[in-house]
């Protein structure tokens, strides 16, 4: 009895003993399953969930026209992981014949039959995994039309379709005032310099992450759209202008500024340089000089050391200065300052006030502030007259990273920057004082707006679609810079440079320029490059009624004063032969006298909206959509381009913008290098092409 007993409770106490395994295993067992489906689920819902964000706001110009846009980019794949396809095992297969003649009839472009998408589609269900329907991103209407595809309509938790939506920053105009726009680097969401940074969070828009959002960005506000001061057409002279001159001296880098007299509009700005690597001679927007490079400013700086005299009552223009033979030794300074044409002419010798400006003579000016700010210990009076018109101060313009100008005074007695006995003497013509090209031409343009300091902006107004968000209007930073006798005296100097100083060889037939040449060496490692020189000329037209201002800064081999007015002179022409109201005051004889444009070929309807501005009477042919135009006495004949797909056109004198659009339009790839307007291709026109075929525009 004992025995049997004995296996009965050895019976039971193994039933306890398998019993909580059995439970522990089940449970491990169910355990493994749930983490399976939770992974299988967490993987399919990574790869067919995206977010998608905001449709980007566009810049525009001044006028409308687009300076970047976002243009969205679709990447799809089919994704045979998810949970729908387990459950319904023959979905795929019943389905696969209708999806492989489909892509094969949206992607006929692609030489891609349908058995190669049959067998895409059958790897992926076979290898359970998530395939790329095309190698490249297509375009809205290239999804709406998958999207419409048996099984794939169904979308992606039941028909696998894994859509990715990208929106690609488009720059219609190239490199054009790349530094000024921004810019915005695929793949990313935030401008990284330029309006792009400065203004992100309104272009990002607002992005909804409390909704699932499918391809469409549902749940998403867009962001709005920058309408900007720059004029495109201002834009492309000055690009187009400063490029040319750049290549022929070789340059370093260059900039130029166009701004509205009046109301401190921007209305182009140009900075250029080369790259890094010596064999591309191209130049690039890669640093932005007129905002950001604070250097010395050479002999622009005259004008207000001069006004400031002017205002004190020390000097005014008829007084004489003796600049002897070009060159005077400061003793008690230890400086000796030498005037340009020392060496090649012996010097000035005696000059009036005036001709002391135009004539730019270093000796004229520091002698003036020798004997009334230096000797008489009255340097403080100097810098509280520079600061009072505001040459100490960021010009405020709208971009991030603006730079403080870099004044001294006598109270820096330490460190680099510290004042010395030749501090002020260097000061009063263009050394030991630093500020951006903006800066500057913020100066000048309140010498051209009566006294008035008008902050340099860049925005106009944000929009969301037709409606106005917010306007940015013109802001006054002070009221006068000093008295109007002291103006009346700077432009009275201003228009001399022009007419009888250093620039007087650019003078115009047409209009009155003033403005100031100037010239620096170049500060680099602690010490003035001798090699490495930076020319300048700053100043404003018409000069009777000042509408215009401009700066423009070369840094070359050799002084470039001279090629700075140059291309000033060239941008202020053009501008003023395209401004209607400016043109129609000139006399009638002296308008049937004006040179017709350069001759381009190009869109039709941009060449009779040109021409019709400019009041030149043309032979039309509106009804053909390319033109090649020709002079023909004072009118301009147009004549008719045709172009067919598979036969290469002539891109010859188009610029970069209009041979995109005819290329894109012929479905063609081209690369275009240099700047300008188009003067050989690497394929012959008349010549067939054909798809993959790569044509390289040369521009000049």
């Amino acid at each position: 009895m004992a025995n049997v007993k004995n296996k009965n409770i050895e019976k039971v106490r193994n039933r306890f003993i398998v019993v909580p395994i059995v439970i522990f295993v089940a449970a491990i067992a169910v355990l493994y399953k749930i983490f399976d489906i939770q992974m299988n689920e967490e993987v399919s819902v990574t790869y067919t969930q995206k977010i998608v964000q905001p449709r980007r706001g566009d810049i525009l110009d001044r006028n409308g026209k687009v300076l970047a846009c976002s243009v969205p980019e679709y990447t799809v794949s089919f994704d045979a992981r998810i949970a729908h396809f387990k459950k319904n095992p023959n979905l795929i297969s019943d389905n696969i014949d209708s999806i492989a003649d489909g892509l094969a009839r949206i992607f006929v472009d692609d030489n891609r039959d349908r058995q190669y998408y049959y067998n895409l589609i059958k790897t992926a269900e076979r290898e359970h995994k998530l395939v790329r329907l095309h190698k490249h991103p297509i375009d809205y209407n290239q999804l709406q039309k998958i999207k419409k595809l048996p099984l794939l309509r169904d979308g992606a938790y039941k028909g696998g379709l894994n859509v990715e939506v990208e929106n690609n920053r488009v720059y219609p105009y190239g490199g054009m005032a790349t530094r000024t726009i921004g810019f915005l680097p695929k793949g990313e969401f935030h401008g990284r310099t330029g309006l792009e940074k400065s203004f992100d969070k309104e272009l990002f828009g607002v992005l909804n992450m409390d909704v699932v959002e499918n391809e469409e960005g549902e749940g998403n506000i867009d962001g709005y759209d920058l309408v900007t001061t720059i004029d495109a057409d201002i834009q492309t002279i000055t690009h187009e202008e400063l490029a040319k001159t750049l290549r022929a001296y070789d340059a370093e880098w260059g900039c130029a500024v166009v701004m509205d007299v009046k109301t401190g509009d921007v209305l182009s700005i140009t900075n250029l340089s080369h790259n890094d690597n010596p064999l591309d001679s191209n130049f690039y927007e890669n640093w932005n000089y007129a905002v950001s490079n604070v250097c010395d400013p050479g002999s622009t700086i005259k004008l207000p050391s001069m006004m400031i005299a002017f205002e004190d009552k020390y000097v005014d223009l008829d007084d004489t200065i003796d600049t002897g033979n070009g060159y005077y030794y400061y003793e008690k300074a230890q400086l000796g300052v030498t005037d340009w044409n020392h060496k090649t002419h012996g010097g000035f010798h005696k000059l009036s006030v005036c001709d002391v400006f135009a004539n730019s003579s270093n000796v004229g000016v520091s002698k003036i502030i020798d004997k009334y700010y230096v000797r008489e210990r009255r340097e403080w009076d100097y810098i509280d007259r520079l600061k009072s018109m505001n040459l100490d101060q960021p010009s405020g313009i709208d971009l991030v990273g603006e730079p403080h100008p870099k004044v001294k005074d006598p109270s820096m007695k330490d460190g680099a920057d510290r004042w010395s006995g030749s501090t002020l003497l260097q000061m009063s013509y263009g050394y030991e004082i630093e500020l951006t090209p903006l800066q500057m031409l913020t100066f000048y343009n309140a010498v051209a707006n009566n006294g008035r300091i008008m902050r340099p902006h860049l925005m106009k107004e944000i929009r969301s679609d037709a409606k106005t968000i917010k306007k940015f209007k013109p802001q006054s930073v002070k009221g006068s810079i000093c008295k109007k006798e002291t103006l009346d005296k700077a432009h009275a100097i201003l228009e001399s440079v022009v007419e009888r100083g250093t620039a007087k060889k650019y003078a115009s037939t047409y209009y009155k320029i003033a403005g100031k040449t100037g010239t620096a060496q170049t500060f680099e490692r602690g010490h003035y490059n001798k090699s490495k020189w930076r020319g300048s000329f700053c100043g404003y037209f018409p000069a009777d009624n000042p509408k215009y201002s401009c700066i423009v800064v070369i840094q070359a081999k050799e002084a470039g004063d001279y090629s700075a007015v140059g291309v000033f002179k060239n941008i202020a022409d053009r501008i003023y032969f395209m401004d209607y109201d400016l043109r129609n005051q000139m006399a009638s004889d002296t308008a049937m006298a004006m040179n017709l444009p350069p001759m381009t070929n190009g869109y039709t309807s941009d060449f009779e909206s040109i021409y019709k501005k400019l009041s030149i009477e043309t032979d039309g042919h509106q009804s053909s959509v390319w033109v090649k135009t020709v002079p023909d006495s004072l009118k301009v004949k147009e004549i008719p381009m045709h172009f067919t797909k598979g036969t290469v056109p002539s891109f010859e004198r188009m610029g970069m913008r209009d041979a995109l659009f005819l290329a894109d339009s012929l479905d063609m790839k081209v690369k275009c290098v240099g700047v300008g307007r188009i003067t050989r291709q690497s394929v012959r026109a008349g010549s067939p092409y054909s798809n993959g075929d790569v044509i390289v525009l040369n521009l000049e």
